[in-house]
């Protein structure tokens, strides 16, 4: 071993400084294989070797590592790790394991008080009975650990007692009584903050006076404090329930049967709370009211439900009969959905009225001979109804509440009647039940915006409409599409609820056996209808999220501008002539905000454009109307 050696080491790697350490002081290092590393370690002046040993125990610790010594080789392992390897002395700056019995003391109190004191790399164990603490730290710690172990470990009049503390802070309350500077030579108080206690050692009159102490100031606070907070947003009694629910049944610690009282009252003509608590929870309960009292977005949902439906149809027949005697004496007759009969034109024939023959193209011949005849008459029809139907509804609602819109007619449906009989056949008091229910348009959403910025959307949409029709059992026939579903949307994005294409095909064939199967002639003997529905159902929904207000009106002067177009393509033209025809076009064009609740706009357009004309409004000058 050399006596001096000069250090000037710059980013060199840690495995080569550990090389040259053990070549000057001639001592064996096994490096563990996670250590790795580059230091750097100047020395203006040669130092000696047990200086350089001092020094390269210094660069291990900032590195995180220590030494474990062994009889002829010491390895070189993370502190973290060396715990578990300890196993014999150890070299300065290195990690002992030590077993140390208390006399006196608890050993669980005791460790409770060195636990907080320990370097997050050292290893506190406790043998509870035998009164054992094993603790496994750097060698250099340990004089420090034991001084505090011998203070804790005395004979009975220097016992270790830990008071809990129920309502205050362990820290406050031990950092109080030492003020009060009363603790006698060798008493010592301490906090554990994880248990809330406060541990305090020395003779049993000093360690009753603390505990009297730490009664009198862990004492809740039993004063009452009123606030009122006024809400800005929120609604008084929906936030009074959730703020009762939250803080009114809560007790305090220890005091079980005495719950602190606290009382939340909705004002609704100021929408405010008015809170009242104890002092020391007023102020949580008022910042919950606050965090709770924000400004909700809304949510501007536009649809779209289109609808279109043809319907084709056709029929073609030839009817004739042979009449003798004014008898039917033969022929060939058919029968289709609102087509006359031969019978039924025979017989309007013979009570002298002109028969109806039905919608579409016809030819009929008669021909006489005496008192017979021979009749007959070819009918052809083609039918095509188309209906489209094209419905945007739109609607505007706060986060999380619910909004619904009816466009509809409120037709009435007989579920029953009664009729009280009396004496004669006309029926006496006679009564019916009715129930009115909505045929059209409704929408009933509720929008919930996440947290991502995405809008879940729990819908309830039908579109119903009468079919002109009556069922069997009486009563009008009315057709309902309904969707009721939960779907998520980003913002301002396009969402196809539900579609329908319908396409249905059949048709009706009449004829004569034999004689329609004959070459030619046979199609005298045949009668034929045809049908073809089809219809193509989409709904189609659009959120916007409108967190501001200039959105708000962004988007209310887009809905004014499509109303102003809409209403200019189907305002009727006028040819100048009277009657004139009155303007019914959207009042304004979005460009002003305020022009449709400006009545002297309103009532000059209503004066010029009726007719006749209305009155002017009444104007009150001084002293007089005019």
């Amino acid at each position: 071993m050399r006596a001096q050696a000069g250090l000037d080491l710059r980013n060199v790697d840690l495995e080569g400084f550990v090389r040259i350490v053990a070549e000057e002081t001639g001592r064996a290092f096994v490096l563990d294989p996670s250590v790795t590393g580059r230091v750097n370690v100047v020395a203006p002046q040669n130092v000696s070797s047990q200086a350089l040993f001092e020094i390269f125990l210094n660069v291990l610790e900032l590195n995180g590592l220590t030494i474990v010594s062994g009889i002829d080789a010491d390895r070189i392992v993370p502190i973290n790790d060396a715990s578990g390897l300890a196993g014999r002395a150890r070299t300065t700056g290195g990690f002992e394991t030590r077993v140390i019995q208390l006399r006196n003391a608890d050993v669980n109190e005791v460790a409770s008080v060195i636990r907080p004191i320990l370097p997050s790399e050292a290893v506190l164990s406790v043998v509870e009975g035998s009164q054992l603490l094993i603790i496994s730290d750097r060698a250099q710690n340990f004089s420090k650990i034991q001084g505090v172990i011998s203070s804790l470990d005395r004979s009975n009049g220097d016992a270790v007692e830990t008071i809990r503390v129920r309502n205050g802070n362990a820290g406050d309350i031990a950092q109080t009584v030492l003020n009060l500077d009363l603790a006698p030579a060798g008493a010592t108080i301490s906090a554990d903050g994880r248990a809330n206690t406060v541990v305090v050692s020395g003779p049993i009159t000093f360690r009753n006076r603390v505990r009297q102490l730490v009664d009198e100031l862990d004492t809740p606070q039993r004063s009452i404090a009123t606030r009122v907070v006024r809400l800005a947003y929120a609604d008084a009694t929906q936030l009074a329930d959730v703020i009762s629910r939250s803080f009114g049944n809560l007790a305090s610690e220890g005091d079980e049967a005495q719950p602190q009282a606290v009382t939340i009252v909705a004002d609704t003509q100021t929408n405010s709370l008015i809170v009242s608590a104890p002092t020391d929870r007023v102020g949580p309960i008022v910042q919950s009211i606050q965090a709770l009292d924000f400004r909700p977005s809304q949510v501007l949902i536009e649809g779209l439900i289109f609808e279109l439906s043809v319907q084709n149809f056709a029929e073609l027949s030839v009817q004739f009969a042979a009449v003798l005697n004014d008898a039917v004496a033969g022929g060939a007759q058919f029968s289709f959905d609102g087509r006359q009969t031969l019978s039924g034109v025979l017989s309007s024939v013979s009570r002298k009225n002109v028969p109806d023959l039905g919608s579409g193209g016809f030819f009929g011949a008669k021909a006489t001979s005496g008192d017979d005849s021979f009749v007959g008459f070819l009918t052809a029809l083609s039918r095509q109804s188309t209906t489209r139907v094209l419905s945007t509804p739109s609607i505007l609602t706060l986060n999380n509440q619910e909004a619904e819109i009816v466009v509809a007619q409120n037709v009435p449906f007989v579920t029953g009647s009664f009729s009280t009989v009396g004496d004669s056949a006309v029926p006496n008091q006679p009564f019916q039940t009715i129930d009115r229910q909505d045929v059209g348009l409704t929408l009933r959403v509720v929008p919930q915006i996440t947290i991502d910025g995405t809008i879940r959307l729990a819908i309830n949409q039908e579109v119903s409409n009468l079919t002109n029709s009556t069922s069997d059992a009486g009563g009008e026939i009315t057709s309902k599409r309904s969707i009721r579903t939960n779907v998520i949307v980003n913002d301002e994005r396009v969402i196809m609820l539900g579609g329908l294409i319908e396409d249905g095909n059949g048709s009706v064939g009449q004829r004569v056996p034999g004689a329609s199967d004959l070459p030619l002639v046979g199609n005298l003997f045949r009668g034929r209808s045809a049908r073809s529905d089809q219809r193509v159902l989409l709904v189609m929904l659009r959120p916007h999220i409108i967190s501001n207000d200039a959105e708000a009106t962004r988007l209310s002067r887009k809905a004014a501008r499509d109303a102003r177009r809409a209403s200019d393509l189907i305002q009727p033209l006028s040819d100048g002539k009277y009657p004139a025809v009155p303007d019914g076009r959207f009042p304004y064009d979005g460009a002003n905000l305020n022009q449709p609740f400006d009545a002297g706009f309103i009532d000059s357009v209503a004066r010029e454009r009726q007719f006749p004309a209305l009155p002017t409004p009444l104007r009150f000058g001084e002293g007089r109307i005019e």
